[in-house]
């Protein structure tokens, strides 16, 4: 059975007169990108509060990587790289999307870090998501739980795509958002006929197909270590919680630059 779902993302593309010079850590400096591309409403809104559920909160939107290929200058400790280059932006607020958009084909030019860029161009894009889905991922997955050291500290423990928790916890990080977004239960989205033992089993499974070693990313945000997974996976499960994912991202940290992935087929 396939699941057409209208999902919206951005795909932006930018341009320099001038090669790019990013630090080699510059999530928070494309995150300051989008929040000054927002009104200022909305981005206090998500940056303050979000969607809370369970003393959680959640922003609902994640990016991808920069898609160009770069040169490392490992004396300057930043990524050189030439035109044109991406982003995919992606988000369950639709008003978000709008005003992003919006704001992005105004200004004739923006600055990105110490970069002046322009627009080129902006797609925004619909996908397709069936019961299985290969996806890629655009930027890394992370997903960890605090625990308790014996001498009472805490301690930050990431888990890997091999490991039975991480699927687990990634669904469950779904469900989450989703109550966060709604405010209601997932059940009560279901026809007033289907039993509530389907309660239970709304879930998604995330399984890595082609993921290596080397497809762990580790990365400094604003002091913090973070680290995450890219490579292949497979997606399958419920159709609400996987469209929920695809727009606002897979796992946490997702605001940061985490969990932005691509259906593949």
């Amino acid at each position: 059975m396939i699941i057409y779902l209208a999902l919206m993302r951005m795909k932006i593309e930018f341009s320099s007169d001038d090669e790019v010079r990013l630090p080699i850590h510059h999530n928070h400096i494309i995150q300051g990108v989008i929040y000054s591309s927002i009104s200022s409403k909305l981005a206090k809104m998500l940056h303050d509060k979000g969607f809370e559920f369970n003393n959680r909160r959640f922003k609902l939107f994640t990016f991808s990587r920069i898609e160009v290929n770069f040169r490392v200058d490992r004396k300057e400790n930043t990524i050189v790289f030439g035109s044109p280059f991406r982003l995919v932006i992606s988000s369950a607020l639709n008003r978000f999307i709008e005003e992003l958009g919006n704001e992005m084909l105004r200004k004739e030019r923006l600055n990105i870090g110490k970069n002046t860029v322009r627009v080129n161009s902006i797609e925004i894009s619909n996908s397709v998501l069936s019961d299985k889905n290969r996806i890629k991922i655009l930027s890394p997955i992370t997903i960890y739980s605090t625990l308790k050291k014996a001498d009472g500290k805490k301690k930050t423990y990431y888990y890997s795509p091999f490991e039975e928790e991480f699927s687990h916890l990634v669904s469950e990080n779904a469900k989450k958002k989703f109550k966060a977004f709604h405010q209601v239960h997932p059940r009560k989205l279901l026809p007033k006929n289907v039993s509530k033992s389907i309660e239970v089993k709304r879930a998604i499974s995330l399984s890595p197909v082609g993921v290596r070693p080397n497809n762990q990313k580790i990365v400094n945000y604003k002091g913090t270590i973070i680290k995450g997974w890219m490579g292949i996976y497979e997606l399958s499960g419920d159709p609400e919680l996987m469209k929920m994912v695809y727009d606002a991202g897979l796992g946490g940290k997702n605001s940061q630059g985490f969990g932005c992935f691509e259906v593949l087929g």
